[in-house]
């Protein structure tokens, strides 16, 4: 049976800390924390579809000393940078989830305050307003120079010696049974069972130190998994408590393995980082990356964590800003298609949802900086947003959510010719395309349609079935009149289908 000691989750009671490791109470919360944010993933869900049983034969795996981890799925991705990830099967990141929430509470009292990746309510933003407190206390407020040494640790993850970190690990695991299933995960081999999607082979641009395969033995982490993150701060906390305590950085913080020191002589930070070189060299293993280190005065602005840092203000990195730019000029094409006589607009729901939830997520981060003009500029440069989302407070919204609630025909009718001011709005009903009121009539009179009176509640109505459409299309470009095309998407509303904006014409010179 599997015995836990002291390495309990930090809102175990007395009576269930002597349960063993794997029992459901403990496993379930694994897998709730394990498939936050990833419910509606293909492995997630099949793995939902019998989680008791599943969960059950995983907890029975781990009393047995039977468990080994799955196949794992090898891919590559660009940005930040070309990196090479070993994503662990569902089942697999639960017992992660479990270890970490096993040896976290005993580790978190060990680890410096100012270790910021991986932890609760730590972060860039927290490492960032970190930075900047240390600026104002090194300078007083600006009142005297300082200096910012920044420095890396070349290739970390495929540098750690999993033998020593497991030393550090069984030093404070006193659970056998917990200690095995460390030994376990440490030193599984990601590379020996892998399933490979590289569709686009970035494989061959990644240079071999970065690659797992090219690991010396008992070396590499595999980037990826929560256990990898968590097992690189218990790496580098000899690192970061021989500068807290022998060197006496005060003001000295971390995030993955970026380090930051800050002091008032530049002597003095010279000395720090050739003696930080040697510790862990000697102690760790693993080398400083020389390109990667900077030393200047912190009125030129400290680069860390994806912000630009100074005493009073950040500003956001041009690489953040060049990353965002990139994803919007990748959207464009397939929202936007323009020629010289005209310009289509395509309400792209795939598209949109995902151009939606990038953009937010940057100017969430902006946020977190100086960034008002520099989200001005972006909605000026990307104007071709404008035409599906609005813009406020640093937020996007669909330009077409109000839609999404109006439950009646006559309310969407009357939403899009609202939104829409200028637009002949044919709106799918069935296997027609119908358009009602004063561009009932207009577009009665321009295609020689029949008009018809107190038709679905409408004063005037007209319209035409779907397979007219190309004949229809053609004589309306001919006539170059604008219009909205808003189709059914499926959905059944209270009393009515939901229709939402298909795609959208307008001719610049009109």
């Amino acid at each position: 049976m599997l015995r836990t000691t002291t390495t309990s989750v930090p809102c175990a009671s007395p009576s269930e800390n002597d349960h063993p490791l794997p029992d459901f109470p403990r496993m379930y919360r694994a897998y709730l924390d394990c498939r936050r944010s990833k419910r509606n993933k293909p492995d997630a869900l099949a793995f939902e579809r019998n989680y008791e049983e599943n969960l059950i034969t995983l907890i029975e795996e781990l009393r047995e000393r039977r468990y080994q981890p799955s196949t794992s799925t090898l891919f590559y991705t660009e940005k930040p940078k070309l990196r090479e990830i070993f994503a662990a099967a569902f089942r697999d990141r639960i017992v992660h989830h479990l270890i970490y929430n096993e040896i976290s509470p005993q580790w978190e009292r060990v680890f410096i305050h100012h270790s910021y990746a991986c932890r609760p309510n730590k972060g860039t933003h927290a490492a960032a307003l970190a930075l900047q407190h240390f600026l104002r206390q090194a300078t007083l407020n600006g009142k005297r120079p300082a200096s910012f040494l920044k420095l890396d640790i070349h290739n970390f993850f495929m540098t750690i010696d999993r033998r020593r970190l497991f030393e550090m690990l069984a030093a404070r695991c006193h659970d056998p049974d917990l200690l095995w299933l460390l030994r376990v995960v440490v030193f599984h081999d990601p590379t020996a069972d892998y399933e490979l999607r590289d569709p686009r082979n970035l494989r061959h641009r990644l240079p071999p130190h970065k690659s797992l395969f090219n690991a010396p033995p008992f070396c590499g982490l595999p980037i990826g998994n929560l256990t990898s993150q968590f097992f690189a701060n218990v790496y580098l906390n000899a690192l970061d408590q021989f500068v807290k305590h022998h060197l006496h950085g005060e003001f000295y913080l971390r995030y993955v393995d970026d380090l930051g020191l800050v002091h008032r002589k530049t002597e003095s930070l010279e000395e720090w980082q050739s003696r930080i070189a040697q510790f862990a060299d000697e102690k760790l293993g693993i080398t400083l990356n020389p390109r990667a280190t900077r030393l200047g005065p912190v009125s030129n602005g400290v680069d860390f964590a994806g912000f630009i840092v100074r005493q009073n203000y950040a500003l956001v990195r041009r690489r953040v800003v060049g990353n965002l730019k990139a994803k919007l000029r990748q959207a464009r094409p397939q929202l936007v298609r323009q020629t010289p006589e005209r310009r289509v607009w395509r309400f792209h729901p795939e598209t949109l949802a995902t151009c939606l939830a990038a953009v937010n997520s940057y100017f969430g981060h902006f946020q977190h900086a100086q960034s008002r003009r520099l989200i001005k500029k972006l909605w000026q440069e990307f104007s071709f947003l404008r035409h599906f989302f609005k813009l406020a407070k640093h937020k996007l919204t669909r330009i077409d959510q109000p839609l999404r609630r109006k439950s009646a025909l006559k309310q969407q009718v009357r939403w899009l010719q609202r939104n829409f001011d200028g637009q002949i709005c044919l709106i799918q009903i069935g296997c027609y395309y119908e358009t009602f009121g004063p561009q009932a009539q207009k577009l009665a009179g321009v295609l020689h349609l029949s008009l018809r009176k107190n038709w679905r509640g409408f004063a005037l109505a007209c319209g035409f079935p779907q397979q007219h459409w190309p004949k229809m299309a053609a004589q309306l470009e001919k006539l170059r009149m604008p219009v909205v095309i808003a189709r059914q998407t499926g959905r059944e509303l209270y009393h009515a289908k939901e229709r939402l904006p298909a795609w959208m014409v307008e001719y610049p010179n009109v």
